[in-house]
C-alpha cells in the first residue's frame, strides 16, 4: 500500500489537467472515503486490480462527467 499526501495528488492533477484522477494515479478506480482527510491510499492488488481510496472532497473535485 502506498500513501500519498493530497498535496502530491493535487500536483499530479495540475501537471495533467486533462487527465482523470484514475489516470493520474494509474489505477483502475478511485473510491471515496468520508473518513480520510489528507492522504490517498493506493492499493496494488484488490481483486487483481490497482485501486485508490481518496478523501470524498478530493474525489468530487476531480470528478469528470
Amino acid at each position: 500500500m502506498k500513501r500519498l499526501p493530497c498535496a502530491a495528488v493535487e500536483a499530479l492533477m495540475h501537471a495533467r489537467p486533462d487527465a482523470t484522477l484514475e489516470a493520474a494515479l494509474e489505477v483502475f478506480e478511485v473510491f471515496a472515503s468520508g473518513s480520510l482527510a489528507d492522504e490517498v491510499y493506493v492499493l496494488d492488488d484488490v481483486g487483481g486490480k490497482r485501486i485508490a481510496i481518496a478523501p470524498t472532497a478530493l474525489k468530487e473535485k476531480y470528478r469528470r462527467g
